[in-house]
């Protein structure tokens, strides 16, 4: 009788383990894929798309605080993930900047205002083909499909036309 006992509870402790362990499994298949950004790379990504005159006087270092004073402010304004019911969250163009400036003042890195907005800008693009974030032109989010102008690679054909293809 001892034995059926232990034998019931193990069976019972197994699938237990098995539904909580199902059940992470799902919630972390559902997650969106985590993306991981190389600090190195994303300073060799940036000091190569800056103009020269901003890497003319701007030291590696320089660029590596201004970018973790960039991704501070991504992260005190909680980008939000994929899938959230609230939708996208929208900044104003210049609210990035102007946080950095004032962190930048704070720990005392002197940079030209000028200077930080393009590292802003290739930083943003350097996430952006990582795949970290997506942003969005909200007047284009905003837009009505119908009233956006045609691509001008886009050709109207009338009812009957089709379209001819190159070679």
């Amino acid at each position: 009788m001892v034995f059926v006992i232990l034998g019931l509870a193990a069976v019972l402790v197994i699938v237990i383990a098995l539904v909580f362990v199902g059940d992470a499994v799902g919630k972390t298949s559902n997650m969106p894929d985590q993306i991981v950004v190389d600090v190195h790379e994303a300073i060799d990504f940036c000091a190569e798309a800056l103009p020269s005159d901003v890497t003319a006087v701007m030291t590696f270092d320089d660029l590596r605080r201004i970018l973790r004073l960039h991704l501070e402010w991504i992260q005190a304004y909680h980008w939000s993930p994929e899938g959230n019911e609230e939708g996208p969250i929208l900044f104003e163009e210049f609210d990035a900047l102007d946080y950095v400036m004032e962190r930048a003042a704070a720990i005392r890195l002197e940079v030209p205002r000028g200077h930080v907005a393009q590292v802003i800008d290739v930083h943003s693009s350097y996430l952006q083909v990582m795949g970290a974030i997506h942003l969005e032109d909200p007047v284009q989010v905003e837009a009505d499909l119908a009233e956006l102008p045609l691509n001008a690679d886009v050709v109207e054909l009338g009812g009957d036309e089709t379209p001819e293809l190159d070679g």
